[in-house]
């Protein structure tokens, strides 16, 4: 509970940020393109690999991509409307960014017990969170006429990463009991789609500025090698 908390805090800091900065700054699409490869390595060398070997590789590698695009389908239906601020894409982005948030406490809690991805994937959350704090403060005070109003909705709105995490023992319990092995894997399918989503989501858009794709690579190659060794 306690990464939870501290990505939760992280994405609040961002948000302050965003409230307040004119504009979005370049630094954010970096850190986001670095833990875009950390969590796209994750998915790509440690989760799959560990579906694979309760499913097989094909249901493993389906899975997967159905639920990354999944995740996919919903940001491109929920937030790249072509819509302004003010003309309605706040509340679907809330959406967006409540499902995402819920998604990372979970996660945070369901590899707490892998030895590297209880370190690996916190980083990879936490410099996912800065920047996307930074955006979503960005955009809703342009969409809120009132500062306090827009910081209060936001950080209700990473509070669900504490609120992912704080659930999914219990659920993770109900679930494995009543569907067995294959609980696990789809849950595993959920976190390494969201974790593949972010990754291109973090890089695909700002891949023509400099250092970018450096950082989203370099951190990938890191992740490669630790799968490799371990």
């Amino acid at each position: 509970m306690a990464v939870a908390w501290l990505l939760t805090v992280l994405a609040w800091a961002g948000i302050a940020a965003g409230i307040y900065l004119s504009e979005p700054r370049r630094l954010s699409s970096h850190l986001a393109a670095a833990g875009g490869g950390l969590l796209f390595g994750i998915s790509l060398f440690w989760i799959v690999p560990e579906m694979s070997g309760m499913s097989g590789m094909g249901a493993a590698v389906a899975l997967v991509i159905a639920a990354c695009g999944g995740l996919a389908l919903l940001d491109r239906f929920l937030v790249h409307t072509g819509h302004s601020p003010r003309h309605g894409v706040v509340a679907p982005l809330f959406l967006a960014t409540a499902i995402h948030s819920f998604l990372d406490g979970w996660s945070v809690r369901a590899l707490s017990t892998h030895p590297l991805a209880n370190v690996a994937v916190p980083v990879g959350l936490a410099l996912h969170k800065v920047p996307e704090g930074l955006a979503l403060g960005w955009v809703t005070r342009r969409s809120v006429s009132r500062t306090f109003q827009a910081a209060v909705a936001c950080a209700l709105i990473e509070m669900l990463t504490v609120i992912g995490a704080a659930v999914q023992p219990g659920a993770n319990e109900t679930g494995s009991a009543a569907f067995g092995t294959w609980w696990t894997v789809a849950v595993l399918a959920v976190i390494a789609g969201s974790f593949l989503f972010l990754g291109l989501h973090a890089v695909l858009p700002h891949w023509k500025k400099g250092g970018v794709v450096t950082a989203f690579l370099g951190t990938l190659l890191l992740v490669g090698i630790a799968g490799a060794l371990k």
